[in-house]
């Protein structure tokens, strides 16, 4: 029957390598890079604001309209345009 043949590991072999952590890039958060769900919910966010932008320009600075628009109930959008800090005068006619 054949063996394998036995590996054997000294610390001399192990010297002239590298440390692993010097083997791969630094964690995200060193190069300012975000995860991606930090990136998601950002997107998320800004594309909401955008929305309600557009829905209130639409509806000329009407939130009841706006929200129809949206297709979401007049109380979320209230609270949406508060997180964003959208006012719905500056969308009205002048």
């Amino acid at each position: 029957m054949d063996t394998m043949p036995e590996l054997t590991f000294s610390a001399a072999s192990h010297a002239a390598e590298p440390p692993v952590a010097a083997c791969h890039p630094p964690a995200p958060q060193t190069l300012g890079v975000h995860s991606l769900r930090e990136l998601v919910e950002q997107a998320v966010v800004e594309a909401e604001a955008q929305a309600i932008r557009r829905a209130l320009d639409s509806a000329k600075g009407n939130k009841s309209l706006a929200a129809r628009i949206l297709q979401t109930n007049y109380t979320t959008l209230h609270a949406k345009m508060k997180r964003f800090n959208i006012s719905a005068r500056e969308f009205l006619p002048r």
